[in-house]
């Protein structure tokens, strides 16, 4: 599926790919602003907020499959083979399922999170 800049009107969003359940990571993009939640958290949790270009170079270097140590947000291990992605300003963790994360990437190979794409 190919990305469109619809993202830009809809709010809040997540990978085509997710399952029916909508446990997912979702983001949104507010102007030069990404926001990342968790939908399990029913919008009443904690969202990790970045700059976009941050954001888009975060989403490169998940591509190339190291994220950089020194990156805005940081990618760890959870227990059951899930995933925490933690902001490096305020330490704003979210906590992600193994299927949940795994269709977040596939959107990410598939350029859906892609915030300078959407600005196009």
């Amino acid at each position: 599926m190919s990305f469109t800049s619809s993202a830009l009107t809809r709010g809040w969003f997540k990978s085509s790919f997710s399952t029916a359940s909508g446990d997912c990571v979702e983001v949104r993009f507010d102007g030069d602003a990404v926001r990342v939640r968790d939908t399990k958290d029913r919008g009443d949790g904690p969202v990790i907020t970045l700059d976009a270009a941050r954001w888009d170079d975060f989403l490169r270097q998940l591509l190339a499959g190291a994220v950089d140590v020194d990156g805005a947000l940081a990618v760890l291990p959870a227990p059951s083979g899930g995933t925490i992605l933690r902001s490096r300003h305020d330490g704003t963790a979210l906590r992600y399922t193994r299927g949940e994360w795994e269709m977040f990437m596939r959107g990410v190979r598939a350029g859906e999170f892609t915030h300078s794409a959407a600005v196009a």
